[in-house]
């Protein structure tokens, strides 16, 4: 075979092969090479119940805070129901600065600002992944209102001394049954909790006006956060009436 015809033919070849090898070297090497990203690492698992029950002006997150007062969270993932099967949820939050303290369970509204916490951890001297198994926690909107307001407010009176003011038990296991749909025995015509309507609902006059005044008590002071009382409204405004 003529020299002339070799070069020409195969030639091209082995420059082509020659930039193949070269190729896939360097796609080796920068796969060895490669890094995670910087921050700390939270993974967070549990069983979480309730994760469907939330409207859309919440979220269910993991969520790292600077401190115990901040309102907003600098950096969060949202938990859905599509996250959790049967309820058990393995979710991880990465890159998390190094001025973030506390990792919260919690929930947030569309601003990432704070409203109710189910757990927390702090992670302000973790140098490796941390690990936040919650355990088997209930994340429904309901058990947060009767965690974060009926628990430490209402029960007091309403149950937690074995009596309850006006017969009404607002005590964990019995305050949802007590509400919703059950007429009040103080406004002729109404119910404690009108399912789809705040506005008309016992619970929100007594908590947002001073229709209780002449009554025992003037509930209006027992619960002054905007938060809560407009996290009682979304939960009312949410319940589907039963036909």
């Amino acid at each position: 075979m003529n020299s002339r015809f070799f070069i020409r033919i195969f030639a091209p070849l082995l420059l082509f092969a020659g930039f193949a090898l070269c190729s896939c070297d360097d796609r080796r090497i920068y796969e060895h090479t490669a890094t995670s990203a910087s921050g700390k690492v939270v993974k967070l698992t549990g069983t979480l119940l309730g994760l469907d029950q939330w409207p859309a002006a919440y979220r269910v997150s993991i969520a790292g805070f600077t401190d115990d007062g901040d309102e907003y969270a600098t950096i969060e993932k949202s938990i859905g129901a599509d996250n959790a099967s049967d309820g058990r949820v393995s979710i991880v939050l990465s890159g998390i600065k190094d001025d973030v303290r506390l990792v919260r369970l919690c929930v947030l509204d569309r601003l990432r600002r704070h409203i109710v916490t189910f757990s927390q951890t702090d992670i302000s001297s973790a140098t490796d992944t941390v690990r936040m198994d919650v355990g088997k926690v209930n994340v429904a909107m309901f058990n947060a209102i009767q965690q974060n307001i009926l628990n430490t407010t209402c029960a007091n009176c309403h149950g937690a001394a074995n009596q309850a003011a006006a017969g009404l038990y607002l005590t964990e296991g019995r305050s949802y049954e007590a509400l919703v749909g059950k007429p009040s025995k103080r406004v002729e015509g109404k119910m404690l909790v009108e399912p789809g309507n705040a506005a008309a609902s016992v619970l929100h006059q007594v908590l947002n006006t001073n229709l209780s005044e002449s009554w025992h008590y003037n509930h209006a002071s027992e619960v002054t956060s905007a938060d809560m009382l407009q996290l009682i409204d979304n939960w009312i405004n949410n319940l589907k009436v039963e036909n």
